[in-house]
């Protein structure tokens, strides 16, 4: 399958400032849809990001209202906005990628959007991923909280479709001290590749040969059935 050349659209569960992984399986189709009627899942990339310091990975985690009792479909999830999460990860995003080659360049574009409040998370992780998209320069849909017939050909994360990515080496700015540590947040090759982060997604291009798009998916349509009010 070819999924650039078919009108496809990519599921998948909302996202902190998703892994490269995800960046490498979304470039492939040129829409991609939110789920948020699925049930949250904590101690996720939902609402977990990894990113690189100057003493290795380090996780930002989004605090979400009701901790880790929370039970409720992804799209009613709160942000927990008592304390200052949003300055402390932005702090800790500045002292990763202060002095990467391209952090000057798209750091007004991300922090805008931590020097905003939102109430749910979904909204939040949907703004930076559009953000992202615009530094990659790609132009494609996302579908928020899509109705499941929306979209007839659908392909959707975690429905065990295997993902055969091998992810390359790229260049990090503490390589020297921790060595190349892989699949972390997006932003880290934004801010460390650049204009060469489409170029570098383009070559760890997953293997959809033998990916075909089912006639009925009939999981989203229970789903659907299930979702109505």
């Amino acid at each position: 399958m070819n999924s650039e050349n078919n009108k496809v659209t990519w599921m998948t569960e909302t996202q902190y400032l998703p892994p490269v992984s995800a960046f490498v399986m979304m470039r492939s189709f040129p829409a991609i849809a939110i789920d948020g009627e699925e049930d949250f899942k904590k101690s996720t990339t939902r609402n977990r990001c990894i990113i690189i310091g100057a003493n290795g990975p380090l996780t930002l985690t989004v605090p979400v209202k009701g901790g880790r009792g929370v039970r409720d479909k992804t799209k009613y999830i709160r942000i927990s906005n008592e304390d200052k999460w949003q300055h402390r990860h932005w702090r800790s995003i500045l002292s990763a990628y202060g002095k990467s080659s391209y952090f000057i360049f798209y750091e007004e574009k991300l922090r805008r959007l931590y020097e905003k409040r939102f109430e749910y998370l979904i909204d939040f992780n949907t703004k930076l991923m559009g953000v992202c998209f615009e530094i990659l320069q790609w132009r494609k849909e996302i579908v928020l909280n899509p109705k499941r017939n929306d979209h007839q050909d659908v392909l959707q994360s975690g429905n065990g479709i295997v993902q055969n990515i091998a992810l390359k080496r790229y260049y990090q700015v503490f390589e020297s001290r921790l060595g190349f540590i892989a699949n972390v947040s997006i932003v880290d090759l934004l801010f460390n590749s650049g204009n060469e982060a489409e170029a570098y997604l383009e070559k760890c291009h997953p293997d959809f040969d033998h990916i075909t798009i089912p006639e009925k998916h009939q999981d989203m349509e229970d789903r659907s059935v299930a979702g109505k009010t």
